[in-house]
C-alpha cells in the first residue's frame, strides 16, 4: 500500500487535528511536512509517546510523539491556556502529564471520531501514554511498514505522528459516513443559584481543576468530583448533587453509560456532557436520557467560564 493511501486514509484526520487542536489549546502554529516512508529497522523512539493501537481491516499502532523539550513546550502552552498563567517547567511532571494527555486525548478523541464516521472498520484503543525508550521494541513487532509526518511547531520544534502498520485489509472499508453533531444547548433560563452542589466528573485531574476554577469565577464553590463513571453514580447516590458536568469517555464506566444508570435509578440532577467526539449518534443517545447540554472540548482559560455559565441554568 502506498504511502499517499495510508496517509490519506489513516493519518490525514490526525494530523490536521492535531494541527487544529495544537492552535485552539495553546495558540501555537504547527505545519505539516511531506509524508514519507520510514525504514522500519532505524525507527527510533525520541522521548514522549500518545500512542493508540489499531484493530481491524488496518492493524497497527497510531503515535504521536516528541522529543522531550518539545513536549515541554506545549504542555507549558496548555497549562497556559488553559489556567491563564504563566507556566516555565522544565521537565514533563505531573502537571505538563496531565496537559499533554489533555491535548493527547482531545487529538485522538476528534480524530478518531472521524474515521468512525466513515465506517472504516477498523477501531482505535483509548491513547496511553509512552516515556521509556525501551518499550519501542514492542511497538515494533510484526511492523512492516512506517509512514511519518513530521510537524513543525513555529518557535517549538517538531513533533511527529508515525503510524506502525502491521497489516491492511481495504477489501472490508465502508464507506457510508455519519453526521457530525452541532452538540446541544441549555434551553433553560433560571441561573442556578450559587449555593448549588456541582459535581465534576472527568478522568483528568487538570480538566476538573480547570472546571473548578471557572465555576470559582462565576461565584460557585461548593464543588464535588469523581474521576469515573461509576464513582458519578455512586455520588449521585450518596451526596445529591443540584448540577453535574460530566465527562464521556473515562476509564471503568463511560459518561453516557454513567448518565443511563443515574437516570434508571430514578435521579433527574441537570447534566452537562463535556466530550472531545462529535460524533452525533453518541450525542442523540446522551439527549435521550435527557441532559442539559453537550459541551464540546476544549475549553479554555478566556472563554472557559463564560462557556460554563451558558450552561448553568434550570428550569
Amino acid at each position: 500500500m502506498s504511502v499517499d493511501t495510508l496517509y490519506k486514509v489513516a493519518l490525514y484526520p490526525f494530523i490536521t487535528e492535531s494541527i487544529a487542536s495544537l492552535k485552539a489549546m495553546t495558540n501555537l502554529t504547527g505545519t505539516a511536512g511531506e509524508a514519507f516512508m520510514d525504514n522500519v529497522d532505524d525507527f527510533r523512539f525520541k522521548g514522549y509517546a500518545v500512542c493508540s493501537d489499531v484493530k481491524g481491516s488496518l492493524d497497527g499502532v497510531i503515535m504521536m510523539h516528541h522529543y522531550p523539550e518539545t513536549a515541554i513546550a506545549i504542555g507549558n502552552s496548555v497549562c497556559e491556556n488553559m489556567f491563564g498563567e504563566t507556566y516555565n517547567h522544565t521537565e514533563i511532571n505531573e502537571d505538563l502529564s496531565h496537559a499533554l494527555a489533555e491535548w493527547g486525548n482531545t487529538i485522538v478523541g476528534r480524530s478518531t471520531d472521524l474515521h468512525g464516521r466513515y465506517n472504516l472498520n477498523y477501531d482505535f484503543s483509548a491513547p496511553y501514554f509512552v516515556q521509556d525508550t525501551t518499550d519501542m521494541d514492542k511497538f515494533l513487532v510484526g511492523v512492516k511498514e512506517v509512514v511519518t509526518v513530521p510537524i513543525t511547531v513555529d518557535g517549538v520544534g517538531r513533533y511527529y505522528f508515525n503510524l506502525l502498520v502491521r497489516g491492511v485489509d481495504y477489501q472490508n472499508v465502508g464507506k457510508e459516513a455519519r453526521e457530525q453533531s452541532q452538540g446541544i444547548t441549555n434551553q433553560h433560563t433560571n441561573d442556578l443559584p450559587k449555593s448549588a452542589k456541582i459535581l465534576l466528573v472527568d478522568d483528568s485531574a487538570m480538566i476538573r481543576k480547570a472546571l473548578k476554577r471557572y465555576l470559582s469565577q462565576l461565584g460557585y464553590d461548593n464543588i464535588i468530583e469523581a474521576d469515573d463513571g461509576s464513582v458519578a453514580v455512586e455520588k449521585v447516590k450518596n451526596e445529591s448533587p443540584d448540577f453535574m458536568f460530566m465527562d464521556v469517555v473515562m476509564g471503568e464506566m463511560n459518561g453516557d453509560k454513567a448518565l443511563a444508570a443515574i437516570r434508571d435509578m430514578g435521579s433527574d440532577v441537570p447534566v452537562v456532557m463535556l466530550s472531545s467526539v462529535t460524533d452525533k449518534n453518541l450525542v442523540d443517545a446522551c439527549k435521550s436520557h435527557g441532559v442539559s447540554g453537550f459541551i464540546f472540548k476544549p475549553i479554555q482559560a478566556d472563554s472557559g467560564a463564560q462557556t460554563i455559565a451558558d450552561y448553568l441554568k434550570i428550569a
